[in-house]
């Protein structure tokens, strides 16, 4: 089955390089329908346009975090794939991989504090 491509660029606003905001990335959550998609059995590649310089933790976490925790983070990351436009600036590509990073880490320990996830971080960590 072929990935399902959703793109970003418009979510990030016009002058700008970074993606912020939980409000923000629940807004393009709504707008990508990513809560039916949870439902479905399609896997899909969210991508990062070029130009894009930062993902904040806030952004990721209005984007993503309701499908984290309906999912977990195993089928999570086999249904929703992220990847860059992006290919040759490595340092920008490096700093975008910690920002995902720090993303995933935060709705995680999200998840833990709501009681359990415990194992799932832990799993996730090593």
């Amino acid at each position: 089955m072929d990935k399902k491509s959703l793109y970003l660029k418009k979510f990030r606003g016009n002058s700008s390089s970074s993606f912020t905001g939980r409000p923000e990335g629940e807004s393009a959550r709504s707008e990508l329908k990513l809560n039916e998609y949870d439902e479905d059995t399609q896997q899909y590649e969210i991508i990062i346009p070029k130009g894009t310089t930062a993902f904040n933790p806030s952004f990721y976490l209005g984007l993503l975090f309701k499908s984290i925790k309906k999912l977990g983070i195993e089928k999570f990351e086999i249904k929703y794939d992220i990847v860059f436009e992006e290919t040759h600036d490595r340092s920008t590509i490096e700093q975008l991989d910690i920002d995902l990073y720090e993303g995933k880490r935060h709705a995680l320990n999200e998840i833990q504090k709501k009681g359990g996830g415990l194992m799932m971080f832990l799993k996730e960590l090593m």
